[in-house]
């Protein structure tokens, strides 16, 4: 009986075959990749605005006081600059500084390269009441993500009555959110 032995190694067709289909998915994964990671940085700031407005609620509840959350100027007051760090502090006498000029939490929301912005009457600041509720402070922040123009992630966050948020994103990706109400939101 005779036997014939194959010697190893791939034939020119499956070769040329391989290379081309890894070609393909390279060039793929590439138009993909930065629209991957610009969503996944979006996401990422979504995710640490609503863990920050949870933690301040219940940091309002478990301390029986105020909160305050918002950006700081270097003098410890609030400014309306969502790109610089967001503290959470508790503000008992409700001058909007942090009491004994201590924050207790600081969220960097911008480290993502997303842009943020307030929709807050000039506020500024949120605030939450001992019952965890909103303090008068109803608002929204915008988040804005991406450098392409057919392709921005935008969510609108509206901080309600009940001191929780709730979401909107743009779907259709073209940087602008139509409100239930009418107002249409856009980024800047």
């Amino acid at each position: 009986m005779r036997y014939t032995i194959r010697s190893g190694g791939f034939t020119l067709i499956e070769l040329t075959l391989t290379l081309s289909i890894m070609a393909i998915l390279a060039t793929l994964a590439s138009v993909s990749w930065p629209q991957l990671i610009t969503s996944t940085r979006h996401t990422d700031t979504v995710n640490q605005i609503h863990r920050m407005f949870a933690s301040a609620r219940s940091l309002a509840v478990t301390r029986r006081t105020v909160i305050t959350v918002c950006p700081l100027t270097p003098a410890q007051s609030c400014i309306d600059d969502w790109n610089r760090p967001v503290h959470v502090f508790l503000d008992a006498d409700n001058d909007k500084r942090p009491d004994n000029g201590r924050s207790h939490q600081v969220f960097h929301l911008n480290d993502n390269q997303a842009r943020l912005h307030t929709r807050t009457a000039g506020r500024g600041y949120f605030q939450f009441a001992s019952t965890g509720m909103s303090r008068g402070t109803l608002g929204s922040i915008v988040v804005c993500s991406g450098t392409q123009p057919n392709d921005i992630r935008m969510s609108y966050l509206a901080l309600n009555i009940g001191g929780r948020l709730r979401s909107l994103d743009d779907e259709d990706r073209d940087g602008t959110i139509r409100l239930p109400w009418g107002t249409t939101v856009v980024c800047f």
